[in-house]
């Protein structure tokens, strides 16, 4: 019925569900304004290329809903976007909760920028690839302070030296994802929560790469502490560093408490600092990452010669029910009746 998603967007009503043709659109960008809408590229991705043009100054689409509105957006990608300040992004988020299901969103100044109180952010098999501007202060994707960010089953790599994921969230669960610098890559941190809050990491894979811009991969309270409660917990997860020193996960004073479980760790890097003695853990490999050889392009699979030492006697997180083996795969694990130590559970 219309000819482009701007035009949709300026006629969509609350609760609209808005199918886009797959293909490419140039230089076409919106303000979304009606509540609970349903964006879907239908049939394949909707490619929209900001081609120089922005909405507001601010980037590709702006969602501007009132907060108890809820925008999915699905199989849709951003590109290129970028505005006279250097903080254009794929979507600039100023309200509502938001649902992302197979996006993409590559080469903007910041892949998601915004996020208000008292909403959720939600990303499902969805890709974050070289966004930043470049300066330190753009991201693959900068969440504000909203109530929780939940990510599963989705890819961020190679930001352009800001931080491959950035979230000022109270809670933050991270699941089942790809973290990685490849051999190129110059990010900063892997991951970054730099208010605190409640982080829980399971079944991730994280590479820092050699080019890195920071040692850290996961860096947490670094810039404020807003929240009451503050902890971090990490289980079943990999975490490989080429970068030959730092540091795999960093936390600020006001930390409650750090929990690593069944984390594999290949490199030279301290495991925790800062944690002191609020740190728990068991059940953890440190190893070289000559171990993981295949880590930076993204086969992380062990080496055969620690494969044996990663078996574990019982079940850490009986919750831990799917790996998984490539980026967007999710791999059950209700047949294998044993655990290992890091994310992946056997071979890809």
């Amino acid at each position: 019925m219309y000819p482009t998603p701007s035009a949709a967007a300026a006629v969509a009503q609350t609760g609209d569900r808005v199918l886009i043709a797959p293909g490419d659109y140039r230089g076409d960008v919106a303000t979304w304004r009606a509540a609970n809408l349903t964006i879907c590229g239908d049939g394949g991705r909707a490619r929209l290329f900001a081609d120089g043009k922005d909405a507001q100054g601010k980037g590709i689409w702006v969602i501007a809903v009132p907060n108890s509105a809820t925008t999915t957006i699905v199989n849709v990608e951003f590109r290129d976007a970028k505005v006279p300040d250097q903080n254009g992004a794929g979507i600039r988020l100023e309200g509502g909760n938001l649902v992302l299901r197979n996006t993409g969103f590559f080469d903007n100044e910041n892949g998601i920028l915004g996020g208000a109180g008292g909403t959720t952010v939600t990303i499902e098999r969805s890709e974050f690839a070289r966004n930043g501007y470049g300066d330190g202060f753009s991201h693959n994707i900068y969440i504000s302070n909203v109530d929780r960010l939940h990510v599963v089953a989705s890819w961020f790599r190679e930001a352009r030296v800001g931080h491959n994921l950035k979230s000022r969230a109270k809670e933050n669960i991270v699941e089942n994802s790809y973290f990685m610098d490849g051999p190129n890559g110059n990010s900063s941190y892997l991951l970054d929560f730099p208010d605190g809050g409640v982080v829980f990491m399971r079944g991730n894979l994280l590479q820092k790469g050699p080019n890195a811009d920071n040692s850290v991969l996961v860096a947490y309270g670094f810039e404020r502490n807003p929240w009451t409660t503050n902890s971090v917990t990490l289980i079943h997860n990999t975490l490989v560093t080429n970068y030959g020193s730092g540091t795999f996960v960093g936390v600020a004073g006001f930390t409650q408490q750090v929990t690593l479980t069944a984390n594999l760790f290949a490199g030279n890097a301290t495991m925790a600092s800062g944690a002191g003695g609020k740190l728990q853990q068991q059940n953890n490999f440190s190893t070289t990452a000559s171990n993981v050889p295949g880590a930076s392009a993204g086969q992380f699979w062990p080496a055969d010669g620690i494969v044996a030492q990663l078996d574990l006697a019982a079940m850490p997180d009986p919750q831990y029910a799917n790996d998984s083996p490539q980026p967007f795969v999710l791999r059950s694990l209700a047949s294998v009746s044993g655990r290992k130590i890091g994310a992946l559970q056997s071979r890809p």
